[in-house]
Parts: C-alpha cells; sequence; structure tokens
C-alpha cells in the first residue's frame, strides 16, 4: 500500500496552482486599480455638491479658494494627491483629480482624472456631470466614464 503522494502528482499540483496564480494575480491588480479610480471619484464627489450650489447662486465656477481652502494640494485623499477646479471645452466646470505618484497601482500612478460639469438647467436645478480621463486606461475607469 502506498502513503503520500507520488512526484508526477506533486508536480501536477504545482503546475494546477501555478496555472491558477497566473490568471488570478492579473485579474487581482486589474480590480485594485478600478477600486482606486472609483475610490478617487467618490472623494470628488463630495466637492460636486458645494460647487453645484455656488454655481446656482452666481452662476459662476468657483475657485478653490471659493471652496473655502488654500491650495489644491489641501484637498488629498488615500488616492488622490491633489484636486483642483479648472475650465475644460464644453463644460461649465470641472473638478481636476491627480492620483498620487505611490501607494496606489502602479497602473494609475500619477495620473489625472476629470469629473466636468456638463449641463445646467436653472428652473428644477438639474446638474449633469460627466468623468474621463486622457490619461487612465479605460479598462480601470467605471462604465459611467469615458476616454478623451
Amino acid at each position: 500500500m502506498q502513503k503520500g503522494f507520488t512526484l508526477i502528482e506533486l508536480m501536477i499540483v504545482v503546475a494546477i496552482i501555478g496555472i491558477l496564480a497566473a490568471i488570478a494575480i492579473p485579474a487581482y491588480q486589474d480590480y485594485i486599480a478600478r477600486a482606486q479610480v472609483s475610490e478617487a471619484i467618490n472623494f470628488a464627489s463630495k466637492f460636486k455638491g458645494n460647487i453645484n450650489e455656488i454655481y446656482s447662486q452666481t452662476g459662476v465656477c468657483p475657485t478653490i479658494s471659493g471652496l473655502g481652502l488654500s491650495s489644491s494640494t489641501d484637498i488629498a485623499g488615500k488616492y488622490v494627491e491633489s484636486l483642483n477646479i479648472i475650465t475644460k471645452s464644453g463644460a461649465i466646470c470641472a473638478i481636476s483629480l491627480q492620483l498620487r505618484s505611490s501607494s496606489v497601482s502602479t497602473e494609475i500612478q500619477g495620473k489625472s482624472l476629470i469629473m466636468a460639469m456638463v449641463s445646467y438647467t436653472a428652473d428644477i436645478g438639474a446638474v449633469n456631470w460627466e468623468c474621463s480621463s486622457a490619461d487612465i486606461e479605460q479598462k480601470y475607469l467605471p462604465k459611467a466614464c469615458t476616454g478623451i
């Protein structure tokens, strides 16, 4: 009667584990990058309400100081290095997010996202925001974002 595993059985098990790891690790790394991009977008969302309110009252896109902050680097999140209010062609107001150069997935390090207010209907207070990125691959962006 045989006790334990033969060498060939162990080699087959190791090969199977290697194949599974080769598939799972890149998929997990993509998942991490997508989650970090989503967190960055969520981070910017808390400023959209203030921008909407200021724009509805003044008709002008606020500046960083108009939001009560002294500089764009005062606004940093876990994955966001800085946030800035910019002008963008075809948009009323835009929030530019610069992702960190470290402590984030290598696929998105130092890259940027733009959240743009593209329409505002004053009589009902409806605001439409779009997100995009020129340098983040589409597979890391939420489905609602479009690459430019």
